[in-house]
C-alpha cells in the first residue's frame, strides 16, 4: 500500500493566521484516515508572496514549502505501512515532529512563538510582554529570528542598547529582558524533553542573567504632607481634587492600587473584597485582600460611591480605563504638589509606600504591613498555606495607621480648618532627602 494513499501533506495559508503587522505563519495540513491536523512551519509569509486565489507565488518561498512536504514525506516513507496503518493522526504528527531531535535541524521563529506566549496573557502583564517584544525585534531589526540566534552575547548586547535608550537602573531593562527570558523558556519547556535527553533548543540564560530591578526608595510623603492634603482637599477642584481624593482613599484603603480602585467590587458590609491585579498570578491565592473602609474615611469615600451598585466606585463611570484614571490622578497631584510649593514628586502609587512607611513608625509589625500590601514573598509561600487569616488584626493595624491624622468629617470641620489656614502662615515642604 502506497503511504501517500493514508497520508498526504499540503501547505495551507489559513485566513485567520494573519496578524496586525501583515504577517502570517505558514501550515502544512496532514490529512490521515480522513482527519486533518495542521502543523505550524517556521516560513513567515507576507501580503505580497500571494496571489489573488491566496496561493504563494514567491517562487524562493515555494522552493522552501516544496523541500519541507518533501522531507516529511520521506519521514513518513520510512515508516511500514502495516505500522502506519495503525498509528493515530496524533502519532503521526508526533513522529513527524520527533524527527527534529538534533538541535542543529531544529528551527523555531521565536517571534512567532513569543506571539503565542503573549496572546495567553492579560491586563497590564499583556502590555509588557508585547513592550518588550517590540523592543527587542527593534534591536533585531528583523521580523523574524530562530531561536538558536538568541545568545548569551545578544541578550547582554540588547541590554546594553535598553540602558542607553532608558537610562540605567531603568524598570524597562529589567522587565523586557526578564519577559524575553520567560518566552525562551517557555519554548525549551515544550520542545525539550531532558528526562530523555532530547534538547532541541540551547539555553543562553545560563550564561545571561536578566539585571534584577533595583528597589526605588523613598517614594513615601511624611504625615505633615498627608495631613496637609486632608485639611486642603475641601478647597480644591477638578483634577487636582480627584488627585488628593485618590491618594487618601488609596492610602486610607492600604496603598490599594489604581487598577483595583477602578474595577473593585461594591463593598459589602463595609468590607471590600477583591484581588490584587499586580500579583494575583504570582500568589497561589490570587492575592486575594479583604480590606474594610474605616469609620475615619467613611465620608470621604462615599463621595466617590458608583452609581451602578457592583462597583465601589465611579471612577470607571468617569474614565475609560485604569490608565487614563491613574494619568489625570498623577496629574492632579502634580498640581497639587505646585500649589504647596512641594518640591518633591508624588504620585498615586506612594499611598502604598507612605501607608507602609507610616504604619511601621506607628509600631504595626513587618508580617501586618506584608499582608497589607499583598506582596509575594517567597519566604511566607509555605506558611501561608497553612494559615487561615484573621483580616480584623490587619484592619485594627490600618485603623492605628489611619489614626496618626486628623480626618474631616463634616463641612463645619472643613470650615475652621480653612479659617485656621488663613490665620497663620503658610508651610513650604520641601522633598526628604
Amino acid at each position: 500500500m502506497c503511504i501517500n494513499e493514508i497520508a498526504t501533506i499540503c501547505s495551507v495559508v489559513r485566513d485567520d493566521g494573519w496578524k496586525k503587522n501583515g504577517t502570517n505563519i505558514l501550515r502544512l495540513r496532514l490529512t490521515f484516515r480522513r482527519q486533518s491536523r495542521y502543523i505550524k512551519t517556521n516560513i513567515l509569509l507576507r501580503k505580497n508572496q500571494l496571489d489573488r486565489n491566496g496561493q504563494i507565488k514567491d517562487t524562493a518561498v515555494l522552493l522552501k514549502v516544496t523541500n519541507l512536504i518533501k522531507q516529511l514525506e520521506e519521514r513518513l516513507s520510512s515508516l511500514d505501512a502495516f505500522a502506519l496503518s495503525n498509528m493515530s493522526i496524533e502519532d503521526v504528527v508526533k513522529f513527524l515532529q520527533k524527527e527534529d531531535d538534533s538541535p542543529e535541524v531544529f528551527k523555531l521563529d521565536f517571534f512567532s512563538f513569543a506571539d503565542s506566549v503573549i496572546e495567553a496573557k492579560t491586563g497590564q502583564s499583556r502590555k509588557t510582554y508585547q513592550s518588550a517584544l517590540n523592543s527587542f525585534k527593534q534591536f533585531c531589526a528583523q521580523e523574524s529570528m530562530d531561536i538558536s540566534d538568541i545568545t548569551s552575547s545578544l541578550m547582554r548586547s540588547w541590554e546594553s542598547w535598553l540602558v542607553n535608550k532608558y537610562g540605567d537602573g531603568a524598570r524597562s531593562v529589567s522587565a523586557y529582558t526578564a519577559c524575553i527570558a520567560f518566552i525562551h523558556g517557555q519554548a525549551r519547556l515544550k520542545y525539550n524533553d531532558e528526562e530523555t535527553g532530547i534538547i532541541r533548543i540551547k539555553n543562553p540564560f545560563q550564561f545571561y542573567k536578566p539585571p534584577r530591578q533595583k528597589i526605588t526608595r523613598h517614594r513615601d510623603i511624611d504625615a505633615q504632607l498627608i495631613q496637609k492634603m486632608i485639611d486642603m482637599r475641601s478647597t480644591l477642584s477638578g483634577r487636582e481634587k480627584l488627585g488628593v481624593d485618590v491618594f487618601l482613599i488609596s492610602f486610607a484603603l492600604m496603598g490599594m492600587n489604581s487598577p483595583d480602585l477602578f474595577s473593585c467590587a461594591a463593598p459589602i458590609n463595609d468590607v471590600l473584597h477583591y484581588y490584587r491585579t499586580k500579583t494575583r498570578s504570582r500568589r497561589d491565592d490570587k492575592a486575594e485582600m479583604f480590606v474594610k473602609i474605616d469609620p475615619l474615611v467613611k465620608d470621604l469615600i462615599k463621595e466617590y460611591r458608583a452609581k451602578k451598585s457592583k462597583i465601589a466606585f465611579d471612577f470607571c463611570e468617569r474614565y475609560s480605563s485604569y490608565q487614563v484614571f491613574g494619568e489625570n490622578v498623577n496629574e492632579g497631584l502634580t498640581k497639587f504638589c505646585t500649589r504647596i510649593g512641594y518640591s518633591g514628586k508624588v504620585t498615586l502609587y506612594g499611598a502604598r509606600h507612605s501607608w507602609a512607611s507610616i504604619a511601621y513608625k506607628a509600631g504595626v509589625e513587618k508580617g501586618l504591613i506584608n499582608d497589607g500590601l499583598c506582596h509575594v514573598d517567597k519566604s511566607m509561600k509555605v506558611t501561608d498555606i497553612y494559615i487561615n487569616k484573621d483580616w480584623s488584626v490587619l484592619w485594627k493595624a490600618n485603623t492605628k495607621v489611619l489614626k496618626q491624622f486628623k480626618w474631616i468629617k463634616s463641612p463645619a470641620d472643613a470650615a475652621v480648618n480653612k479659617k485656621k489656614r488663613t490665620t497663620s502662615k503658610p508651610v513650604i515642604l520641601s522633598c526628604s532627602a
